[in-house]
């Protein structure tokens, strides 16, 4: 894993600065601690920073081909580069046994379809002195991010948005959307970025980019889900044991590596079935990490301890008492945009644990998604099985019904929303602020930059492109185009880089994907269970109370902390004069909601963590560094 740059004036007689490079590799030293390189050629010039994983000894980069025009910059881990290289030999003469000179000789090989070619994480630039143009990528799900601004003079590119800021030339002007649908989710998703002049490489896609200045972006893939007619409907029990041998061989891959190797263990399914099938494959215990808490309601290495005694890992556990007021202006700034998922923090700690001892870890992020695993999908399934005994004449009536039960009643919030489609009652609830909400929030003058924007439209654009797919593939295509790209991933990525430690995740190898999206519903979830035909598949490798515990999450004390030692800091920056200052927010509704939840009138702990965060980030990366 390791953090790429680089910088092209579109003037040829315009060179790049060499102090502008180096300071702009300097500020992902973290996800390279290795090796720095660079390769400057009048008018372009490339950085990396490596975090040292494959052919130790070699593979240094910038790389160049073999008559030294064609030069790469790959952070990343291609799985299966020895098959490749085997294809490739005949025609190609490789000096390392690394992935990168894979992907160097697969480009001349393939041109831009080699991304097709390619089963890993990967963002990389390509500077092709021959056609005198630039090629960017990311790999299919977006693991590895890559950040750009493409103007009329030059194109920057970097694996984080604070190298790019290193140049003099960039504007810091906010992007109003972005703000907004931080504001609705949490998080920014591909292609904005939280600045109006940056933009984010989207999953699956490749950029290129000529002298003049003009970029063609094309999709080389997308998570496309199948219809009904078009599902597998052979035997739960074939499936299972094709879903096995694909995992195996997904997992395989992911433990190649020439450093020392483990994985996180939450205690989830999804850790669970990652850390029992590596030790299916391995001849040595695996190295398993998990972190704990005090707070026993926040506490799941129970389970953790549970799975890695039955499948007889190498098992660390740590107990975290976090600093969060020392450790969150840290990731604040190693998160380069605002971000609200409060869970970045025990992910920060598990992988600073885990490195202490390993180089790698493999994870199960996107277990939910791929899987069916999150409540909301459960939520689905009821409501589905609701509409099937109620007529259709009947539903707006039993909407109608529903305000007159109970709040205890379960049966409740089902028929409240059972005259509604997917598109409607599947929007993922948001913990953050609700359009109605952010209308109070915004001052006038903001307001008024949105022109009638909403954070919103981002999760509803997703559903109007699956409208063909039945409820369960729309919930799905829905996280794994806005959520998982946009927030999950993206915490994974910058909480390891930050310990300089890679994170491998074999539930979302692209193949698994591609079988698990022919997979028809109900044998994904039922109406109290889900992720049906991952336990089925690895079900012998695991102690059975695994399948039937409650779901938890990467889950931290949030709304206590924002009460007790956060409260301080929380009152000092929402209510400071630069926060007043920007414009943005109206003081008085930062007021209400600060003490509404200091006095337990009503919980905005996600709320004010998005607030805090933001005008944290703001202090950061907005202000001078005077006003800082």
């Amino acid at each position: 894993m390791c953090g790429i740059c680089g910088v092209w004036y579109f003037d040829a007689d315009r060179p790049v600065d060499e102090s502008l490079l180096a300071r702009m590799m300097d500020q992902m030293i973290h996800r390279g601690p290795d090796e720095a390189g660079a390769h400057l050629d009048g008018s372009v010039g490339l950085g990396f920073r490596r975090l040292s994983i494959i052919d130790l000894a070699g593979s240094q980069q910038p790389m160049c081909n073999e008559d030294g025009r064609v030069w790469i910059v790959f952070n990343g881990e291609i799985y299966n580069f020895q098959e490749l290289r085997q294809r490739l030999l005949d025609r190609h003469t490789f000096s390392t046994v690394g992935d990168t000179e894979t992907i160097l000789h697969a480009y001349e090989e393939y041109g831009l379809a080699c991304v097709d070619h390619m089963r890993g994480m990967f963002g990389f630039a390509i500077w092709d002195a021959r056609e005198n143009r630039l090629t960017m990528a990311v790999d299919r799900f977006g693991k590895k991010p890559l950040y750009y601004l493409l103007d009329d003079e030059k194109l920057l590119f970097a694996s984080e948005l604070k190298s790019i800021l290193q140049h003099p030339g960039v504007s810091r002007e906010l992007d109003a959307e972005a703000l907004d649908e931080y504001l609705t989710n949490g998080a920014i998703t591909a292609p904005r970025s939280i600045f109006a002049g940056i933009r984010k490489l989207p999953p699956g896609h490749i950029m290129t980019v000529s002298a003049d200045g003009q970029a063609r972006l094309t999709e080389y893939w997308h998570p496309h889900m199948a219809t009904p007619e078009k599902w597998d409907t052979r035997p739960l029990d074939d499936m299972a044991a094709e879903l096995r041998e694909l995992l195996l061989e997904a997992v395989r891959l992911r433990m190649i590596s020439d450093v020392p190797l483990g994985a996180f263990l939450s205690g989830g399914v999804d850790s669970s079935a990652v850390v029992a099938l590596m030790s299916h494959v391995s001849t040595q215990p695996v190295r398993t990490f998990s972190i704990g808490f005090d707070e026993t309601f926040f506490d799941e290495t129970s389970y953790a301890q549970a799975v890695a005694e039955y499948c007889r890992t190498d098992h660390l556990r740590e107990v975290v008492r976090p600093d969060v007021v020392a450790i969150l202006p840290k990731l604040i700034h190693q998160y380069d945009e605002p971000f609200a998922d409060s869970s970045m923090i025990p992910t920060y700690y598990v992988s600073q644990a885990a490195r202490q001892h390993v180089t790698v870890s493999l994870s199960g992020d996107g277990g939910d998604e791929v899987f069916a695993g999150y409540r909301q999908y459960i939520y689905g399934a009821r409501q589905y099985f609701l509409k099937g005994l109620l007529p259709t004449v009947l539903r707006p009536s039993a909407a109608r019904l529903a305000r007159f039960i109970p709040r205890f009643a379960k049966v409740g919030p089902y028929l409240a929303t059972v005259d509604r489609e997917a598109r409607v009652w599947g929007m993922r609830t948001s913990d953050f602020f609700s359009a109605a909400q952010r209308r109070q929030l915004y001052t006038g003058e903001a307001l008024a930059r949105l022109d009638g924007y909403q954070g919103e439209q981002v999760r509803i654009a997703a559903f109007e492109r699956a409208l063909h797919l039945d409820w369960l593939s729309q919930l799905q295509y829905s996280d794994l185009t806005v959520y998982m790209p946009g927030d999950i991933l993206v915490k994974v990525d910058r909480a390891s880089m930050l310990a300089s430690l890679e994170v491998r995740c074999p539930l979302l190898d692209h193949e698994v994907f591609e079988f698990m999206a022919r997979v028809p519903t109900r044998y994904k979830i039922g109406l109290r269970d889900t992720k049906t035909l991952l336990k089925k598949a690895v079900g012998d490798l695991l102690p059975p109370a695994i399948y039937t515990r409650n779901k938890m999450g990467f889950h931290i004390p949030l709304a206590e902390w924002l009460r007790g030692p956060l409260q301080p800091m929380l009152r000092d920056v929402l209510l400071s004069t630069s926060a007043r200052g920007r414009g943005l927010f109206e003081t008085t509704v930062v007021q209400r909601l600060l003490d509404e939840h200091v006095s337990q009138q009503q919980n905005h702990k996600e709320r004010l963590w998005a607030l805090l965060c933001f005008e944290l980030w703001a202090r950061e990366y907005v202000d001078t560094p005077a006003a800082r």
